[in-house]
């Protein structure tokens, strides 16, 4: 019996494995594109030629309900009740035709003032504060030698489900077409096409 307590573990990761494959893919397939400006980044992130780290323009409008501005930006009782220990903060974005962010709200309001061109949105709250949102990641991996490639990258495509969970596929560029970085670059073999 006990020698068949590795094969057990390793079956039980095996279906583990292909379980989050399978949710990651319904999510691709069952879920509408959106697309988030992204904002300059830290140079030195590209520099080492295999990531890139993400800033998003979420385009906020507001703080949110009960929050303050605060002149010397420490955090006011209201902010930290709304943002401590949330890991996550559902937010409603307004799109535009091409179904680009143009705009975040925290009140789902927006639904009904757009219909038809708003959606949930999920931001990552790490840090428990207003200017540390994001959505989806704060980076993007690709091979080495494609960098010269995706520093144009100008929108971040995200799918994005019904409940507002959105997922990283693709970085594109100012006319929202993929920048297939891969097919122009052999990156392999170190030339291009």
């Amino acid at each position: 019996m006990k020698k068949m307590i590795p094969l057990w573990l390793a079956a039980f990761s095996i279906a583990l494995f292909l379980i989050m494959i399978g949710r990651h893919e319904w999510h691709l397939a069952h879920s509408g594109s959106i697309y988030v400006k992204l904002k300059p980044v830290d140079p030195r992130s590209i520099l080492q030629g295999d990531y890139m780290a993400l800033n998003y323009e979420l385009y906020l409008a507001e703080q949110p309900p009960a929050m303050e501005l605060i002149e010397d930006h420490l955090p006011s009782d209201a902010e930290k009740a709304y943002f401590y220990n949330q890991s996550s903060i559902l937010s409603y974005v307004q799109l535009d035709a091409q179904r680009r962010v143009i705009q975040t709200r925290f009140d789902p309001q927006l639904l009904n003032d757009y219909p038809g061109a708003s959606a949930k949105l999920v931001l990552r709250n790490p840090h428990n504060t207003f200017e540390g949102l994001y959505p989806a990641a704060r980076s993007f991996l690709f091979a080495e030698g494609l960098e010269p490639c995706y520093r144009n990258a100008q929108f971040a495509e995200l799918k994005v489900r019904e409940n507002g969970q959105p997922l990283l596929v693709n970085l594109v560029g100012e006319n929202l077409k993929a920048l297939n970085c891969e097919q122009q670059n052999d990156w392999w073999q170190g030339s291009h096409n």
